[in-house]
C-alpha cells in the first residue's frame, strides 16, 4: 500500500510539473502579439477592428483563441478544419503551440464588448 501511494503521488507531482511547464505565458503573449502587430487589422485593444469582417479578439474565450490560430496554421484544409485566411496564415506560421497559447491567453485576458467573466476561477 506504502508503495502504491508513494507511486501515486510521484505521478501527480510529475503531473503538475508538466502542466506548470505548459501553462500560457501572458507577458510573453503580450509581447508577441505587439511583435506581430495584430493591432494593425484588429485594433488598439484588439476590440476595434479596422474592417467590419475582421473579428474583435479582445475577451474572446482562451480556448477559442488557440484553436482558431492552430486551424490557420493547417497544412490541410478540409471542410470541417482549416481556416482559409491569407494574411493569418502568414502570420501564425511563424509560431509554435507555445507561443499559440500565449497569444490566446493574453488576448483572452484583455477585456473588450466581448468579455465574459469566467465562473469556473
Amino acid at each position: 500500500m506504502k508503495r502504491l501511494t508513494a507511486s501515486l503521488a510521484a505521478a501527480t507531482t510529475a503531473l503538475a510539473f508538466a502542466g506548470a511547464a505548459h501553462a500560457a505565458d501572458l507577458k510573453k503573449g503580450e509581447e508577441l502579439v505587439n511583435k506581430g502587430g495584430c493591432i494593425a487589422c484588429h485594433g488598439a485593444g484588439l476590440d476595434k477592428p479596422i474592417a467590419p469582417n475582421y473579428p474583435k479578439l479582445a475577451g474572446q474565450y482562451q480556448s477559442y483563441l488557440f484553436h482558431a490560430l492552430q486551424q490557420y496554421q493547417a497544412k490541410h484544409q478540409t471542410p470541417l478544419y482549416g481556416r482559409n485566411n491569407a494574411i493569418m496564415s502568414g502570420m501564425v506560421a511563424q509560431y509554435n503551440t507555445q507561443d499559440l497559447q500565449d497569444i490566446a491567453a493574453y488576448i483572452a485576458s484583455l477585456k473588450g464588448d466581448l468579455y465574459i467573466r469566467d465562473e469556473m476561477h
